[in-house]
């Protein structure tokens, strides 16, 4: 029987002083993995493949995370919106995880010119359940195509999941993503978007709410190689009890991409002082007419908010309670389906407005 070994991930691409512990971090992979089990919902518009539709392509975990995938052996499931069509209809992809299994699956999305669709991949397990779940997601999306895409994550409390991510849009194309992390020990997301195509766009909205001893870190680069690229990051977070996060956001503008524009922003709700919340914002610059922002809000609710709150009878934990709920369910709102939207509203307790006209 092989060894477990260490894999790590989620390297900033320019990193920071190493006595501060943020550049990358590990997970450890067994070599005894399996594909997890997939229910898929898929439109009769978009076809559907048991093997790889793209080329080697980088991700946000890292080229040793992307190696384990393609050493698993476990096939690639291609979902692609041929030129021109336009599907409403989301696919529907929910991977069910196993108590105690090492579970890898990889999927690639192609969105070919013209094209519209929508994804959204669920990853679900029992409350209890351990284990670790990799997903690697490839993204191929064509000129003035349309991708959306929301991923969910709702695993076990001893849980170990890596979602791995990455894709490149080409002339006038648009990916929207969302990215809603609810439940798990320890959560990596790592994203790479390359903006290679002329006013290419993307759009990227994250939520978490981390508890417990829960541990999360992301890694988000987006590279800005074409010309008037734009992106826009927007990430709303909520930390409790002794949970921990990183948040590496890199908007790379590119020597060429003349006229880009990327903007991040971060705000964190600490719900309690022995939360650990790290935030590396990075904005690489090699062209001169070109605009990158950052900011972020990291703390306690506004002292003025709180007594406007509590004038009208509410005590300081109902507070905050209803303004964590408040910034995941915003988020629920945005998800451009209306099943998975009731499905989150149920899961979370919590009451959403339909936004479908």
């Amino acid at each position: 029987m092989s060894e477990n070994k260490i894999v790590k991930l989620n390297r900033m691409p320019a990193i920071t002083w190493y006595w501060l512990k943020m550049n990358e971090t590990s997970v450890e992979v067994s070599p005894e993995v399996k594909e997890a089990a997939v229910s898929a919902e898929v439109p009769a518009s978009i076809s559907v493949s048991g093997a790889a539709a793209l080329p080697e392509m980088l991700t946000g975990s890292g080229k040793a995370m992307s190696a384990v995938v393609d050493e698993s052996g476990v096939p690639v499931q291609t979902y692609t919106a041929a030129a021109g069509v336009k599907e409403e209809a989301p696919v529907r992809l929910h991977f069910s995880y196993e108590n105690g299994a090492e579970q890898v699956n990889a999927v690639d999305l192609v969105v070919e010119d013209n094209a519209e669709m929508t994804v959204v991949m669920n990853y679900t397990s029992d409350a209890e359940a351990a284990g670790n779940g990799i997903v690697r997601t490839r993204l191929n999306i064509g000129e003035n195509a349309l991708l959306k895409l929301v991923q969910i994550e709702r695993v076990g409390k001893e849980f170990t999941f890596v979602n791995d991510l990455g894709g490149q849009v080409a002339e006038s194309g648009n990916v929207e993503i969302i990215h809603l992390f609810l439940s798990g020990k320890k959560t990596c997301q790592g994203s790479r978007i390359d903006l290679i195509g002329k006013k290419s766009q993307m759009k990227l909205d994250i939520a978490y709410r981390l508890q417990g001893e829960d541990r999360l870190d992301m890694n988000y680069e987006i590279n800005h190689i074409g010309r008037k690229t734009e992106c826009e990051i927007a990430v709303n977070g909520v930390m409790r009890d002794h949970s921990a996060k990183v948040f590496r956001g890199t908007i790379d503008l590119r020597k060429g991409a003349c006229g880009a524009v990327g903007n991040e922003i971060e705000d964190v709700l600490l719900m309690d002082d022995d939360v650990r919340c790290e935030t590396i914002p990075v904005i690489l610059c090699s062209e001169e007419d070109v605009v990158g922002n950052h900011g972020a809000t990291i703390g306690r609710l506004d002292e003025d908010l709180m007594f406007y709150m509590e004038s009208r009878g509410m005590n300081k934990e109902e507070i905050y309670e209803m303004m964590a709920g408040a910034r995941i369910m915003a988020l629920v709102g945005k998800i451009p389906d209306a099943q998975t939207r009731e499905e989150l509203v149920a899961y979370l307790g919590g009451n959403a407005e339909d936004d479908e006209e």
